[in-house]
């Protein structure tokens, strides 16, 4: 990673990385993580879209609990929309084959980040879908608005709200203790987003709680995030490995149930990027070895993250 380290810091952001391998850790961290502040490997990050791979398991959870199906429409949970079909099954939800419309929308995005009185910031988006891009079950769609609806669900079938449902069923059992439902400027040893300045002081939680939500709401570090990716992808302590079967089945695109996987040399592995305001993450899991790689960062757009991420795979032998 060094070999980035002036690049990146003259950009003014950092990046951190964890390297399973062997059954060793290696850790790594260049930049800063904010003016004055030196990027460290346990630095909290928005983990953003990575956060549907949570949310895919708090989903796994209900069904192996019996109190929520596959093949249950959501009709059951949500009033008539004329945009959204209420025939839609919680498993195209999952596996972003719903046909909705993106209600997270990238050219909104920094406009509602930096506006904490912004009307997307405190209302139930569900009302704000737009117009469907497909029928039900047409094809591979990736839109944030599936992994929305499930977070409404979750907290619909649990009477309580989603910060609470994942520090009790996700964090607690995987001893997440720098974990956060959602980004704030209020954590202690975060990462301060950055795009060409420091942009702390323009966080507001409702960006991340209320519009990014379950699809791209979670803060966490990369040992944190080690302990739950070796937890689900090896053990039952968060789901069975029936569920997780399920999970890690790709049917007509490289995305399954909150997980997708990347061909890589004569295997695949599995993993969930993030894209968020001012984050961006990568992970990858070789189910034949064991071996992960996470790498984080705290710019939007980094352009080093995919060029580094070959470097690493191929330095460590993955």
């Amino acid at each position: 990673m060094q070999t980035y380290s002036k690049k990146v810091t003259d950009k003014r952001y950092g990046m951190a990385a964890l390297i399973q391998h062997n059954g060793l850790i290696h850790t790594h961290a260049i930049g800063v993580a904010g003016d004055s502040l030196v990027m460290t490997p346990d630095k909290v990050f928005n983990i953003a879209s990575l956060t549907k791979t949570f949310t895919a398991v708090l989903i796994l959870q209900e069904i192996e609990k019996g109190t929520l199906k596959l093949n249950d429409t959501i009709g059951k949970w949500f009033t008539a929309n004329k945009n959204v079909a209420t025939g839609i099954t919680i498993e195209q939800l999952l596996r972003q084959t719903s046909g909705l419309e993106e209600v997270v929308e990238v050219m909104y995005a920094e406009k509602v980040f930096l506006d904490a009185g912004n009307d997307y910031n405190h209302v139930f988006l569900y009302d704000k879908i737009g117009a469907p891009i497909a029928k039900p079950g047409e094809g591979y769609k990736y839109r944030n608005t599936n992994y929305i609806m499930l977070g409404y669900i979750l907290e619909a079938l649990n009477q309580k709200p989603y910060n609470t449902i994942i520090k009790e069923r996700i964090f607690d059992v995987c001893n997440m203790k720098n974990s956060y439902a959602y980004y704030s400027k209020n954590i202690s040893n975060a990462a301060h987003p950055m795009m060409g300045k420091d942009l702390l002081s323009a966080v507001n939680d409702t960006y991340y709680k209320n519009y990014s939500f379950s699809a791209a709401c979670i803060a966490s570090n990369l040992f944190d995030l080690s302990s739950f990716f070796n937890l689900l992808y090896t053990t039952n302590s968060l789901i069975s490995r029936k569920s997780f079967s399920n999970m890690a089945t790709f049917n007509d695109s490289d995305y399954g149930m909150g997980l997708q996987r990347y061909p890589y040399k004569n295997t695949y592995f599995y993993g969930h990027g993030g894209d968020n305001i001012s984050f961006k993450i990568r992970n990858y899991y070789n189910p034949v070895t064991n071996d992960l790689l996470i790498i984080a960062s705290n710019r939007f757009g980094d352009p080093y993250m995919d060029k580094l991420t070959k470097d690493v795979l191929e330095v460590y032998g993955f």
